[in-house]
C-alpha cells in the first residue's frame, strides 16, 4: 500500500522534485547530444531522426506530468460487469487470476466472471473447473484451440452486462482496480479504459527485472500521452475495461479481421482498440486501475513475444493509417511520427553503427552514448515514480536493453516485416 499521511506525501514530493531535476538534466544532455551530432556533420535525414526521437521522449514525460483524466467519484458508477478470461495452457496460473477476481471490491450481485478454456492441452481445464466450484464463476470449455479472439467472442455471445472487462489469464487485479477503472467513464464518448499493469515476477531473472522497468515506463509515459488526447492506441489485454454497447457491434468484424488475406491470430487488444478509435470513440488510461502480469523469464519466450508484438504493431498501425488523422491533432501527429521512426530505425541504426564509420568515419560510440543517456533517463524516472505497492528493481536493471534494443531493431523488426503474414501465435 502507499504510505499514509504526511510521510507518504512528503516522499512523493521528494520523488517528484528528483524526477523534475533529472528530467531537466536529461533534456539538457539530449539537446547537447543533438548539437554534437550536428557538429559531426551527420546526414540531415539521420539528424532529423535524432531530433524526432529526442522530442518524442521529452513529450512523453511532459504529458505524464500533466495527464489528469476527469474522474467520477469512487463508487458513483457501479454498472453490471462481466469479466472474461481466455486461457490456453496456463495450468494453475489461471486459478491465481481467478482468486484476484474473487477479491475485487465490487458488489457480487453486479459482477460475473467467465473463464474460457481455449482447447488447452494441459490441466488448465481442471483449474478452470476448480474456479467454477470454488468461486461460482462460469466455465466454457472449447474442444479445440480457436484463438484468443474467438474464445472471447464465445464468452460475449450471452453478455448483457453494461461493462465488459478483459483480463489475461496470467494477470491479477488489485482489489480496487475495477472501481478505480470505472471512474474513467466520465463521458459517453469514452468506450474503453486501459488499466496500469506492473510485472508480477519482477525479481526472477535479469530479463524480468528489465521488463519491470519497461512496463512501468511504457504505461506511465506512452499511455499518458495517448490518454491525454483520448486516443490510447492499445488498451492492454492484461487488463482493460469496455462499454459493452460499444464493442458488441464490432465483435464479428474483430474476430474475422484479416491482413493481406490472412486471418489475424494475434494483436487482439490492439485490434479491438483500433476499431473503437475508427468508430470515433475515446480510449483513456487510468493509472490507479492496477494489475500485475507474468512476463517471460527466458530469452526464447521473450523473443517470441516481442516478435508477435512487432507484427501486431505493424499490422494495426498500417490498418490505422486511414483513420488516425481524424483523431485529435496531438494524437495524430504522435501516431504518424512514431510509426515513421519505427520504420526508419533499422536503416538509422545500420548507418550509425556500420555505414557511417565506413563512409564518413563517424564514431559509433557517439550513437551508443546517446542510447545510454536515454536509458539512464528512463531508469531515473522509474526510480523516482515507482512507489509501493509496485516492486522496485535495481537501478541499472534496464541497461541490458541497450544490446537487446539494437538486436531487435536490426534483426527482429525486419524479420517481423518480412513475416508479417505469419499466423503462428508462439504463446508461452
Amino acid at each position: 500500500m502507499f504510505e499514509p499521511g504526511d510521510v507518504g506525501s512528503g516522499r512523493l514530493l521528494t520523488h517528484r522534485k528528483l524526477a523534475f531535476w533529472m528530467l531537466f538534466v536529461g533534456t539538457a544532455f539530449l539537446m547537447i547530444y543533438v548539437r554534437v551530432m550536428m557538429r559531426l556533420d551527420v546526414h540531415p535525414i539521420f539528424l532529423a531522426y535524432v531530433w524526432a526521437v529526442a522530442a518524442t521522449i521529452i513529450l512523453r514525460y511532459v504529458f505524464y506530468a500533466i495527464y489528469k483524466p476527469p474522474l467520477l467519484i469512487s463508487g458513483e458508477y457501479q454498472p453490471s460487469v462481466t469479466v472474461i478470461v481466455p486461457a490456453k495452457n496456463e495450468s494453475s496460473v489461471v486459478y491465481q487470476t481467478a482468486e484476484s477476481l474473487n477479491r475485487l471490491d465490487y458488489p457480487k450481485d453486479k459482477i460475473s466472471v467467465i473463464l474460457v478454456n481455449d482447447g488447452s492441452e494441459d490441466d488448465t481445464g481442471f483449474w478452470i473447473d476448480k474456479c467454477r466450484d470454488d468461486f461460482g464463476f462460469h466455465a466454457i470449455h472449447l474442444n479445440q484451440n480457436m484463438g484468443k479472439r474467438l474464445a472471447i467472442a464465445k464468452a460475449m455471445e450471452n453478455n448483457i452486462s453494461d461493462i465488459t472487462v478483459l483480463v489475461d489469464s496470467d494477470s491479477s487485479l488489485r482489489a480496487d482496480s475495477l472501481l478505480e477503472g470505472l471512474r474513467g467513464f466520465s463521458s459517453p464518448k469514452i468506450a474503453a479504459i486501459c488499466g496500469h499493469t506492473d510485472v508480477e515476477n519482477s525479481r526472477v531473472t535479469w530479463l524480468t527485472r528489465m521488463q519491470t522497468q519497461q512496463y512501468f515506463i511504457a504505461f506511465k509515459t506512452f499511455k499518458s500521452l495517448e490518454g491525454f488526447f483520448g486516443s490510447v492506441i492499445c488498451c492492454s489485454g492484461a487488463f482493460s475495461i469496455y462499454r459493452t454497447a460499444a464493442i458488441m457491434p464490432l465483435i464479428d468484424a474483430w474476430k474475422n479481421q484479416k491482413f493481406l488475406g490472412r486471418t489475424r491470430t494475434f494483436g487482439d487488444d490492439r485490434g479491438l482498440t483500433n476499431l473503437l478509435l475508427k468508430e470515433g470513440y475515446d480510449t483513456i488510461y487510468i493509472p490507479e486501475a492496477k494489475a500485475k502480469t507474468i512476463v517471460p523469464q527466458n530469452l526464447r519466450t521473450y523473443l517470441k513475444q516481442q516478435l508477435r508484438w512487432r507484427r501486431s504493431f505493424l499490422m494495426e498501425s498500417l490498418s490505422a493509417l486511414g483513420h488516425m488523422w481524424r483523431r485529435p491533432l496531438g494524437a495524430s501527429i504522435m501516431f504518424y511520427v512514431v510509426l515513421s521512426l519505427t520504420l526508419m530505425s533499422p536503416f538509422v541504426v545500420s548507418y550509425f553503427l556500420f555505414l557511417g564509420p565506413i563512409i564518413s568515419g563517424f564514431n559509433p560510440l557517439v550513437y551508443l552514448a546517446g542510447l545510454t543517456l536515454i536509458i539512464l533517463l528512463h531508469q531515473t524516472f522509474y526510480w523516482a515514480f515507482n512507489l509501493p505497492p509496485a516492486d522496485k528493481v535495481g537501478f541499472f536493471s534496464l541497461m541490458p536493453m541497450l544490446p537487446v534494443w539494437i538486436f531487435f531493431t536490426l534483426a527482429l523488426l525486419p524479420y517481423a516485416m518480412l513475416t508479417i503474414r505469419t499466423g503462428s501465435w508462439g504463446t508461452r
